[in-house]
């Protein structure tokens, strides 16, 4: 006669601790939904540059990576595989840190002329600031503008005597080769001084020497030319840029 009633006994105790139980989940249901959201992470800002500062803080950069000297930059065409050179320390620090900031993944080369350049480092998109320096010059005759010479874009003389370089735009050079004649009338025009070597490089292999010891020039491209070369060959409106942008991701891998 007993065991009905405890049957009936459990079957209550089990059914208040599962309404208990659903309660507790529906509370913390509500706390839940009454928490307020996690506020999204701000876009990292960069501390901007100024020109007093800028040698200082490049300085302090590039001692702080030294052996930051392999960059690849990806595009829509392929990948192009960069070496920097510890002898421009201004102009590779500047580099990898934009790098490692991530500003030039959100620009495009917006400047391309075939057998002469391909220009980046700008968009219509890019909304870090990075500040309003310029970089003092780190022209070395040693480093000339060969087929894949990566160098700094910069103002012309008139406006810029001390050839001060950008502190975002460069550009890799494509080139072409140039017949002695060429070559010799190019050399007296700009008075440049070239070893024989420069001389057999731009005959053979090609380059830009009306840049030559104008622009820094502070790396080259050990892999990837023949991105280089599509890139040059896409469509470009009236100004150069091309029709259908090509944009970069840049990272620095050694």
């Amino acid at each position: 006669m007993h065991k009905p009633s405890s049957l009936f006994s459990a079957a209550k105790t089990a059914l208040v601790l599962l309404g208990l139980s659903l309660l507790g989940a529906c509370q913390q249901q509500q706390e839940q939904a009454q928490a307020p959201a996690a506020p999204e992470p701000e876009p990292f800002v960069p501390p901007q540059l100024t020109q007093e500062v800028a040698v200082d803080s490049l300085t302090a950069y590039g001692l702080a990576h030294p052996h930051d000297t392999l960059v690849l930059l990806s595009t829509p065409k392929g990948d192009i595989k960069i070496r920097l050179y510890q002898d421009t320390p201004l102009h590779r620090a500047n580099f990898v840190r934009l790098a490692n900031y991530g500003f030039f993944d959100k620009t495009v080369f917006f400047r391309v002329e075939k057998d002469f350049m391909i220009q980046g480092g700008r968009s219509d998109f890019q909304t870090m600031k990075i500040g309003t320096y310029r970089i003092p010059p780190e022209i070395r005759r040693h480093h000339f503008n060969k087929r894949g010479a990566v160098g700094m874009a910069r103002y012309g003389d008139d406006q810029n005597p001390e050839r001060l370089s950008s502190n975002r735009d460069f550009y890799i050079v494509q080139g072409r080769t140039y017949p002695d004649w060429e070559l010799q009338a190019t050399i007296q025009e700009f008075k440049l001084n070239m070893t024989p070597a420069q001389k057999a490089f731009y005959r053979t292999k090609g380059g830009a020497p009306n840049l030559d010891q104008q622009y820094t020039v502070f790396g080259e491209v050990v892999e990837g030319m023949e991105v280089v070369d599509s890139i040059a060959a896409v469509p470009v409106d009236q100004t150069k840029w091309p029709v259908q942008d090509v944009g970069m991701k840049v990272r620095v891998i050694r």
